[in-house]
């Protein structure tokens, strides 16, 4: 990890630019959360779907409940919340440079983190309109959710939203999108977000991306969201791919970091049980 990070700054220093820095100034506040009726039945009208725990742990999602194997996304969690508390920030792209890097997998486990703290009320808005994988991963039936529909204006946001305990929002796709990459820099597509803003008020909006590379959607989306996390894939990202993603979002919008998934490296502190 450590000779990936210099390498990074490395490559920082020759193109003369480094990661975004946080702008508080310009930057969006969080919408507040205010406890009236209306909001309680907003949530309560919103379609329940409960997904499988023995699922979401074969698709290498624990943070579903705390456990031992949910500390390392705890900590991302701390770390991301205290970022954007910080900064006023509460929408957050999840990213990587190419597929299979584990983007879905880390967007469901961070919410799922965030979500466990009872204060807070997070949104899971897929957005990679290509390949969309949310549903699948979460045992989604078919037809539950294609959110594309409402971002598209031809349906009602809260048709394909569906909610996961008490403070989990879903809108995911069980199909791709026509022309993603026109409706993810569409007016339709920010309007229906901020009705769900306004509407549902989450306290962080969690967006998975399309991979960077293969198009032109996450750029196109950038402005959109006040931050985005990058995830790599240990033994398969490149430097070099790590480090063009990060110059051309940071063009657009707050990098928050780089989280390096698939990692074999387990630290001697690795397995010490608070749990047991």
């Amino acid at each position: 990890m450590e000779r990936i990070q210099v390498a990074l700054e490395r490559a920082r220093a020759k193109r003369g630019t480094v990661a975004k820095p946080a702008d508080k100034a310009n930057a969006r506040p969080a919408t507040p959360i205010k406890g009236s009726a209306n909001l309680v039945e907003a949530w309560k009208a919103i379609k329940v779907f409960e997904p499988d725990p023995q699922l979401l742990a074969a698709n290498r999602i624990p943070a579903y409940e705390r456990n031992q194997l949910s500390t390392p996304i705890d900590m991302l969690r701390t770390k991301v919340l205290q970022m954007m508390r910080d900064n006023g920030w509460n929408r957050l792209a999840v990213t990587s440079p190419n597929a299979a890097c584990g983007k879905t997998t880390l967007s469901l486990s961070l919410a799922f983190s965030i979500a466990r703290q009872p204060e807070q009320r997070v949104a899971v808005i897929e957005m990679d309109l290509r390949r969309p994988n949310v549903a699948a991963t979460l045992g989604m039936p078919r037809g539950t959710s294609q959110f594309a529909n409402a971002l598209e204006g031809r349906a009602p946001i809260e048709e394909h939203l569906v909610r996961i305990s008490e403070n989990i929002l879903v809108g995911a796709n069980h199909g791709s999108a026509r022309h993603p990459s026109e409706l993810l820099q569409s007016d339709t597509m920010r309007t229906a977000l901020d009705e769900v803003e306004r509407v549902y008020q989450p306290t962080i909006m969690i967006f998975d991306m399309p991979p960077t590379l293969v198009s032109d959607d996450m750029v196109g989306f950038a402005d959109t969201v006040d931050c985005a996390l990058l995830v790599a894939a240990a033994e398969s990202t490149s430097i070099s791919e790590v480090d063009n993603c990060e110059r051309d979002i940071s063009e657009r919008t707050n990098v928050l970091g780089v989280v390096l998934n698939k990692c074999r490296y387990m630290g001697k502190e690795y397995g010490y049980d608070y749990y047991s």
